[in-house]
């Protein structure tokens, strides 16, 4: 089975550095904490696991980082073939749809994330619909994070349901992929799927945060049991990815929490490759 890994953090040497860093500060006993990644041995990784493509994912910190790091995911794109790379945006970029698309008619990106708790925005901010308005024109998509907010104390503001809601239905024709399906809220993102035809479930990092919590006796709101009924029913909108190098694990104990689910053939099938290759069709996947 083809593997498609739907969420990893590919980026200049700088950026992995800084993320070494906040790893060990966020999480104390994080076994990827303080180590050296580089983008030729975050990819050789990957490989090792068995993984044909990744989504690629970068996102820029301040305005003026966002054209660096647009260039940076073509060349890496250019570099190993497995990279489909996702372009970025800040809001307070100018001309915001040329970067658009500059990202997807010149680079032939397949869509945008916002991880708006460390840009420093939120996703509902006006700013940004130029840009969503661009990407349904184009039929492109977008990744946003949701979830682990305890996590970003600095945040400007919560990522609610209302939040996203309000984005989806403002925007029907484009796709919303929902990073870490507001974790722990898994309820939220259920509501969604459920109800509008333009989401889809990034399962990163859940697989793991429900392992690690019942651990520490965290189960108030039977997470597992949502993930699991969510899998049952909505397999072909979700897609499953590592994080790497920025998940809950390292990449052997990622797909060891995966595993520990259980999920039937045609589940796997669906996130580990079916939904993503779906999502990027027209690509050379």
């Amino acid at each position: 089975m083809m593997i498609i890994d739907a969420h990893t953090h590919i980026m200049p040497q700088r950026r992995l550095n800084g993320l070494s860093y906040w790893l060990g500060k966020v999480f104390a006993d994080h076994p990827m904490a303080g180590q050296c990644f580089t983008e030729d041995t975050i990819v050789e990784d990957l490989s090792r696991k068995g993984t044909d493509y990744i989504f690629n994912y970068v996102f820029s910190l301040r305005e003026s980082e966002t054209e660096e790091l647009n260039l940076f995911n073509k060349y890496l794109s250019e570099k190993f073939a497995s990279v489909i790379p996702f372009g970025c945006i800040h809001a307070e970029n100018r001309n915001i749809q040329a970067i658009i698309d500059l990202c997807i008619k010149t680079f032939g990106f397949r869509g945008f994330k916002l991880h708006p708790y460390v840009q420093g925005f939120s996703p509902d901010d006006e700013r940004l619909f130029p840009a969503y308005e661009r990407m349904e024109e184009l039929g492109v998509m977008v990744n946003i994070h949701t979830g682990f907010d305890e996590y970003y104390p600095q945040k400007e503001k919560t990522i609610t349901l209302s939040m996203i809601e309000g984005l989806i239905c403002r925007f029907p024709s484009l796709d919303f992929i929902l990073s870490h399906m507001f974790y722990p809220r898994l309820d939220e993102a259920v509501y969604l799927v459920e109800n509008f035809n333009n989401v889809i479930l990034d399962t990163t990092n859940v697989f793991s945060a429900i392992i690690q919590d019942e651990e520490k006796g965290l189960t108030m709101d039977k997470e597992r049991e949502l993930l699991s009924g969510a899998l049952k029913k909505w397999s072909q909108r979700m897609v499953f990815g590592t994080d790497y190098p920025a998940g809950m694990s390292t990449l052997d104990g990622i797909y060891r929490d995966l595993c520990a689910f259980g999920l039937s053939k045609n589940v796997k099938q669906d996130i580990l490759c079916s939904t993503a290759e779906n999502l990027v069709k027209g690509k050379n996947v």
